[in-house]
């Protein structure tokens, strides 16, 4: 998971965990490392979605952070909570993208290829 870039939510259902209806959710943004991790630790690809949502989940109610699993999200999460977190997945990563429009720019290197495309066409000499 990359810094501390999160959203905050609560899910429509909630996730059951020691007898207590969880709700709110902060989720962090999940990068490559997260995907490569959970496919190392042998994860189906048809689960690696939820394994990363798994390990990108900060926060869901009061469960504690080493409980937040795989297992968890495959035994406990209602289709419409992993909708939604699909959805707050999408919203962190827009507030990445709005971060990086707020910072400076600090312009782009030259290639030199346009000095090159210039410097040919000023040229009367033939090519050799």
């Amino acid at each position: 998971m990359s810094g501390n870039i999160t959203c905050t939510g609560s899910l429509p259902v909630g996730i059951l965990f020691d007898g207590k209806l969880h709700q709110n959710v902060e989720l962090g943004l999940a990068t490559v490392g997260d995907e490569i991790a959970v496919i190392e630790d042998g994860v189906s690809d048809a689960g690696v979605p939820i394994a990363v949502l798994a390990r990108t989940l900060t926060k869901i109610g009061d469960i504690p952070a080493e409980s937040i699993t795989y297992q968890l999200l495959c035994d406990n999460l209602v289709s419409e909570d992993y909708a939604y977190l699909r959805t707050l997945r999408d919203e962190v990563k827009k507030k990445l993208k709005s971060m990086s429009s707020a910072l400076p720019n600090t312009g782009t290197q030259s290639s030199g290829l346009d000095d090159t495309a210039s410097q040919k066409s000023k040229s009367d000499a033939p090519a050799l």
